[in-house]
């Protein structure tokens, strides 16, 4: 089974695709709202991965960050999104 976090606001038109993506694939994922919280997802994923961001959503799928809506779609538009998938 995949292990597909995302962090959103409720206002974030990206959000809303990425998630739409996902379901459209058929990939489940745990939600997180960072509309209160979005400097500490930044510190908690620059300690998780080394990295720094600025914007939602940020996708990590596997334990691999991937990284916003377009990162995602990028990946599903070539194929590769499959290498960062289980049972696929």
């Amino acid at each position: 089974m995949n292990k597909i976090e995302i962090y959103t606001s409720e206002t974030c038109p990206y959000c809303v695709k990425a998630k739409k993506l996902l379901k459209t694939l058929g990939l489940e994922y745990t939600e997180f709202d960072v509309s209160d919280s979005f400097d500490k997802m930044v510190e908690n994923l620059e300690k998780r991965f080394g990295i720094k961001v600025m914007t939602i959503p940020q996708i990590i799928i596997n334990d691999k960050h991937i990284g916003g809506f377009d990162d995602l779609n990028t990946l599903y538009c070539s194929g590769e999104l499959k290498k960062y998938l289980v049972n696929v």
